[in-house]
């Protein structure tokens, strides 16, 4: 693609065929029907392009956080059922209907919000949430069945019933109970004469947790290819996306020369530095543990960072690797590195390792073996 000159010496590379592979695997596993999310737009990825590929792959669903997370998939053409997870206003309960997109009710405002609206500007399908243990959003489990039965008895479609589970991937045991209490939560809607067809908890992590009587699991960091640690399905899966930048000048300095802002890091012997267009504005995290580690993976091996991490460049030691030059191609994350890894460095997790790449780092998915398109927060360049 042409278009690829005009670009920043810097990209995440976003590989479907990788996705897919992922989709397929992850299925397989969790023996119940897949509801992807695609919340944080697709964890970074780009939700447009990884949803329409996650529905070519078999997924007839997806999930997302935000009402305007669901208006912007159908923008790109996403016709998919749309599940929105975390919530909506009363405000939006028009744009829920007009943009065909189903919300879980977890609050009481929220159940209030769709039955006082008219009929012709409200969803008409919408799955329900207990709260089992996590303590955020849901209806306890007195309230649930209430909730359920009142928008069953003003017309609406209770399609669902769903939980979120606290720590699949930190306590099996802690996770049981809370599955326990979800089914007696069901067990409680059925009296009311309620058994909505989509029953869900597990994300991720809690695949290896799915029951009999759930018929759908909502994965999101397993199909990007990162599994849950130190619990977690054994699947194999693979890194979709790789962050990396061209190298843009590679000097030699004397020893005692300080590097970035701060002069925190000065060279205790004669060292080689390479500087790299990504920062800490472009997902780069700007930790003392960046540079006690290898960071970036070059060609000829691992280098650690030299000095303050910048908003828009990042200063690396590579005076122990061999034949370093301009050009040369820094990897932030991908096979290795991995996004956990980088994660550790933050203190933080791989999911915000991964939400934190910015937008104007572009994203370049590749098909097949070759470039299908290419996103940045300047616009979509084909």
């Amino acid at each position: 693609m042409e278009v690829l000159l005009s670009l920043r010496p810097a990209r995440a590379r976003v590989d479907l065929d990788r996705l897919a592979a992922n989709y397929e695997a992850v299925a397989a596993f969790a023996r119940v029907p897949l509801m992807p999310v695609v919340k944080a737009d697709a964890y970074g990825h780009g939700a447009p392009a990884v949803a329409r590929r996650l529905v070519r792959a078999g997924a007839s669903r997806l999930a997302v956080a935000l009402p305007e997370e669901g208006a912007a998939l159908r923008d790109a053409g996403v016709t998919a059922d749309v599940v929105v997870l975390a919530g909506f206003s009363a405000a939006q309960v028009a744009l829920l209907a007009r943009q065909r997109l189903t919300p879980i009710v977890s609050t009481r405002l929220q159940l209030e919000a769709l039955l006082s609206a008219p009929r012709d500007a409200r969803p008409g399908v919408v799955h329900v949430k207990v709260d089992t243990g996590m303590s955020r959003l849901g209806f306890d489990e007195g309230a649930f069945a209430d909730a359920a039965a009142r928008l069953e008895g003003a017309g609406f479609d209770v399609e669902g019933a769903m939980t979120h589970l606290a720590c699949p991937d930190e306590s099996a045991e802690a996770t049981e109970r809370q599955l326990d209490r979800f089914d007696a939560a069901l067990e409680a809607l059925a009296r009311r004469g309620l058994r909505p067809p989509l029953v869900h908890a597990a994300n991720s992590a809690g695949l290896p947790f799915v029951r009999g009587t759930h018929t759908l699991a909502r994965p999101g960091l397993l199909l990007y290819g990162l599994p849950t640690r130190p619990l977690g399905p054994d699947v194999a899966v693979r890194p979709v996306m790789t962050v990396s930048a061209d190298l843009e000048l590679v000097k030699d300095v004397a020893a005692g020369t300080a590097v970035s802002y701060g002069a925190r890091w000065i060279a205790s012997r004669p060292s080689r530095i390479a500087t790299v267009p990504l920062g800490y504005a472009d997902g780069v995290p700007r930790t003392d543990a960046m540079r006690t580690s290898g960071a970036f993976a070059l060609p000829s091996g691992r280098a650690p960072v030299a000095g303050t991490v910048c908003m828009d460049l990042t200063m690396l030691d590579v005076t122990d690797l061999a034949a370093v030059r301009e050009g040369d191609e820094a990897v932030l994350f991908g096979d290795g590195p991995t996004a956990w890894d980088v994660a550790e460095r933050a203190g933080t997790n791989a999911w915000q390792a991964l939400t934190a790449i910015g937008r104007r780092v572009p994203r370049v998915y590749v098909e097949g073996g070759r470039v299908v398109a290419v996103a940045s927060g300047f616009g979509d360049q084909g």
